[in-house]
């Protein structure tokens, strides 16, 4: 049966819907299906089943096709019907009524009619309904929610619950949408089983879906209420000027509730509490909390509103306090913002990241180009005070109009095909915004996802554009969305390099693991645009994708682009109010890195990558960790002046020269370290040892170290060679006198023990000259040890022995012989307490692989939590490959390591005196 009442008008930001179950509130609407006891038909009264975004796609083909017999040619996956006996226990209904989906290898969508739920502008909302699965492995159920105006056209924006599988039990989905906006008089519902299908291209285009063909979902008791207004958010859109104090707005209003507790908590990005308060808030009313001087950074607040002992609702708000920094420089590399948005969310978010330019869309589907005046002094009005600001314009053709598509039978993201029409089918629409904003605009992009790299007339399209836009714009420039799986034709290349149009790059967050490498191959410089896309809200944790963003943007950095922008869509709705962490994150690569061009990355610690950026406005170095956890700590001398180091949210820290350096703290956010000195920065990669790569062979071998001097004079002092002990690096110290940008050469020699595993070792330096000043540095450099000719693999598992019943451990050791000879070789492996097994490995032809194996009596209980040393031998080069292969801990480690008898466990059961496997190893 479904109720409904007319809705009062309310107002409140978006918050969380399941913390509002004590809230008072008043039923708008209900469907409990009933209805069907006495009217039963397959599809609820007031509901029409509704296409899905796969179904709307095959649609829109089909239209575009054309059907003999005037259909859409559509099939609707599934079956979506009323049933009886099928709904939640105790219901009031005879019938006990519910909509049951029966799934068919596709998405589903039940809607209500827009006329149905009647709503008032201002109107806070709260949805609920009842929902379980049967059978489905992939697919999940969901609710939404979409507002309407009063001719049932769809207002933008659409509200979802959590998705879910139950397997049988009913479970709760809500959605609290944003206050009912202006011109919306109706709500829809949408009752939905989601397929992974719908998701594919979104998170990674070559993943292959794989959707449920059967099973069911079930949607019982829908409620529709309506609920006290709650407020809780930062004034000035949450971006409080340097030097400024930030002011929260509180409110719970409703007539039934005189007044409310609000217990107030403000933590920052490290969530780290920085303020807490209570205080009253009437019922009739709202107040203003001005917080004490917060320092630079960003925030979030949260509020739990008391009656009583019962909490009445719990809302946060997010705030950033900006630095005083100064003005971004006007130099490339620039920072700025792409938008699929035009209203009033563009200036702050211009504010807010400091950025030099911002794309905008002047035509989407929504532009009537037919009467095109109110759009025209919008654009105009919003350019003026983007003038003001200092920042620059690019102007987007984002979709076709929708009136346009229909009239030429094109989609509306197809923007180029428009263009590739006779000009006077879309030379009159253009010509307006032309007229209007090309003395302002001469850069303009078409489209906004990347264009199809196989249509073979892409430069031809480009330059007949950019010609008729010479009629309103001296010089145009063309750009076009470019995705980096494509590659580049040359004929495209050549249009866009020598006709100075712009590639713009679209970086989806799938390519984050890619780093630089996204961009090989293509036009950078002035003939390009990065535009990185972040992850979905909601998807990770709103840090993690500030760091991701900003890791991405500073590939394309790097690379060379002289304009990078973050990309900005409407879909992006904030749940919580206040400025995104990412563009205040943004803000600090725009202030700190444009006008700075990438020099060199410079080897601080192994743990850590750090780019030397180099500008009018002085050296920085951006530094951040790969790794997975916790904080690296360094200490590193880079200029005998105290540091600036600023953070990702703008918070800076002053860290003074010690005698051992800088110690810095470094996390996967990236720093921006100001005040080094960059040539003793660049001296830290200008040291290298030759060559690169050493046989491990205990005989003496002679090398080379090599210092290059960055600094644009002479210097001169001494090297010192503190480590590793093992490899007895002589001579130890030498002196050295090198030309500004030369390199001095001192000679080495060393010998590998037996015992050193292969792999890189780090030889270890300290230098102590006199450039225009005198410095002191330790330094690094690496040295790989082993025998290139080899690829050994060891691999381990436990047998129990037959004879003794002990668990022994079993090594097998795969040989490939990776060089171009044939070898004759001695495989081995020994361990603490075991005698060393050799098994030698005879004419191993060049790509042959041999395996060997190696038992270790008892070795669960005896090798528990130690190593084994393994490889192989040449004797005639006397040349090693050693590796150590780790034994977790199998049982609670022995107490030492016991000598055995002679003779007992096969092949490596003799002890040697209970000596070390390095002692063995040394004595071979």
């Amino acid at each position: 049966m479904a109720e409904a009442a007319p809705a009062a008008a309310l107002q409140q930001s978006p918050g969380q819907a399941q913390r509002d179950d004590a809230l008072p509130r008043r039923l708008v609407a209900k469907f409990d299906f009933e209805e069907s006891e006495e009217f039963a038909r397959e599809i609820p009264v007031g509901f029409y089943r509704a296409l899905t975004a796969i179904e709307d796609d095959l649609a829109a083909r089909s239209d575009r096709e054309g059907q003999a017999d005037g259909s859409s040619g559509v099939r609707a996956f599934g079956r979506i019907e009323s049933v009886r006996g099928a709904g939640r226990p105790g219901g009031r209904g005879v019938g006990n009524w519910a909509v049951r989906f029966t799934v068919d290898g596709a998405s589903m969508r039940l809607a209500s009619e827009p006329s149905r739920i009647v709503v008032a502008a201002g109107a806070q909302l709260l949805v609920r309904a009842f929902g379980r699965t049967e059978g489905l492995q992939q697919a999940s159920m969901r609710l939404s929610v979409r507002f309407h105006d009063k001719e049932g056209i769809a207002l933008p924006g659409v509200y979802s619950s959590a998705m879910f599988r139950s397997e049988g039990n009913w479970r709760s989905l809500a959605v609290e949408p944003p206050p009912t906006p202006v011109g919306a008089t109706g709500l829809s519902l949408w009752l939905e089983v989601v397929q992974p299908s719908i998701y594919r291209d979104r998170d990674d285009p070559y993943a292959i879906a794989v959707d449920d063909v059967s099973g069911a979902a079930y949607f019982d008791d829908i409620e529709v209420w309506q609920v006290p207004t709650v407020v809780f958010e930062a004034e000035s859109s949450g971006v409080v000027p340097a030097g400024s104090r930030a002011v929260l707005q509180l409110r719970c209003s409703d007539p039934s509730i005189p007044r409310t507790s609000a217990t107030v908590v403000v933590r920052d990005a490290e969530e780290s509490l920085v303020h807490q308060s209570t205080l009253d808030v009437p019922g009739d009313g709202g107040v203003r909390l001005e917080l004490p001087q917060l320092s630079t950074g960003w925030y979030e607040a949260s509020v739990s509103y008391m009656q009583g002992g019962t909490e009445v609702s719990q809302r946060r708000a997010r705030f950033t306090v900006l630095p005083s920094d100064g003005l971004a420089s006007d130099d490339a590399p620039r920072f700025g913002t792409s938008f699929a948005i035009s209203d009033e969310r563009v200036l702050p978010a211009i504010d807010l990241s400091r950025s030099a330019f911002a794309i905008l869309p002047f035509w989407t589907a929504a532009t009537d180009t037919r009467d095109p005046q109110q759009d025209l002094d919008r654009f105009r009005e919003l350019l003026l005070k983007l003038l003001d600001r200092e920042v620059g314009t690019v102007g987007r053709i984002a979709q076709v109009p929708a009136h346009l598509a229909r009239q030429n039978r094109i989609d509306i993201d197809d923007s180029l095909a428009l263009f590739a029409l006779e000009e006077e089918r879309w030379r009159p629409a253009l010509e307006p915004w032309l007229l209007g904003f090309g003395q302002q605009i001469d850069h303009w992009i078409i489209g906004t996802p990347p264009v199809d790299g196989n249509r073979g007339d892409l430069a031809a399209r480009i330059g007949s554009l950019a010609k008729a836009m010479r009629a309103a714009i001296a010089g145009p420039s063309v750009g076009v969305p470019w995705s980096p799986a494509e590659i580049l034709p040359s004929d495209l290349e050549s249009t866009i390099v020598d006709g100075r149009h712009v590639l713009e790059v679209v970086v989806d967050p799938y390519w984050r693991e890619s780093g630089g490498e996204v961009y090989e191959g293509l036009p950078s410089g002035k003939r390009g645009i990065a535009r990185i896309v972040p992850i979905a809200p909601g998807t990770v944790d709103d840090r993690a994708r500030a760091v991701d963003l900003a890791v991405r943007a500073m590939d394309a950095w790097r690379y060379g682009f002289d304009a990078i922008a973050v990309d900005v869509r409407g879909e992006s709705v904030q749940t919580i109010p206040g400025p995104p962490i990412e563009l205040a994150a943004w803000r600090q690569l725009s202030v700190r890195l444009s006008g700075r061009r990438f020099v060199a990355e410079i080897p601080l610690h192994p743990d850590l990558r750090a780019w030397l950026a180099d500008g009018p406005r002085g050296p920085v170095l951006v530094a951040w960790s790969d790794a997975t956890t916790g904080i690296v700590e360094c200490t590193t001398d880079l200029g005998g002046g105290a540091l600036t180091v600023t953070d990702l949210w703008g918070r800076s820290t002053r860290v003074a020269a010690t005698a051992k350096g800088h110690a810095l703290r470094i996390g996967r956010e990236p720093v921006f370290i100001e005040g080094i000195d960059p040539y003793l920065a660049l001296l830290r990669r200008g040291l290298r040892i030759d060559p690169p790569v050493s046989i491990s062979k205990r005989a003496p071998q002679d090398g080379s170290l090599y210092l290059a001097n960055p600094w644009p004079t002479s210097i001169a002092g001494t090297l010192t060679i503190l480590g590793p002990e093992s490899l007895g690096i002589t001579p130890r110290t030498h002196t050295f006198s090198i030309d500004a940008g030369a390199e001095a050469r001192m000679p080495i020699t060393y010998s590998v023990p037996r015992s050193m595993p292969s792999g890189p070792t780090m030889v270890r330096v300290v230098i102590q000259g006199t450039a225009t000043e005198p410095f002191r540095l330790e330094l690094e450099t690496p040295i790989i040890l082993g025998y290139k000719a080899i690829k050994a693999e060891p691999s381990w598992r436990l047998a129990r022995s037959i004879e003794s019943g002990t668990l022994d451990l079993v090594l097998t050791l795969r040989v490939t012989n990776v060089g171009n000879t044939t070898l004759d070789i001695e495989a081995f492996a020994v361990a603490d307490g075991y005698t060393q097994s050799r098994k030698p490995v005879s004419s191993l032809d060049p790509g042959g692989t041999a395996v060997r194996v190696f038992h270790f009596a008892d070795g669960v209980r005896r090798l528990s939590g130690r190593d084994i040393r393994t490889g192989v031998h040449d004797t005639a080069l006397d040349a090693r490959y050693l590796t150590r292969v780790p034994i977790p801990p199998l049982l609670p480690p022995a107490a030492a390591v016991r000598t055995v008898r002679a003779g007992q466990g096969g092949s490596i059961a003799g002890a040697e005196g209970g000596r070390s496997a390095d002692e063995v190893l040394e004595e071979w």
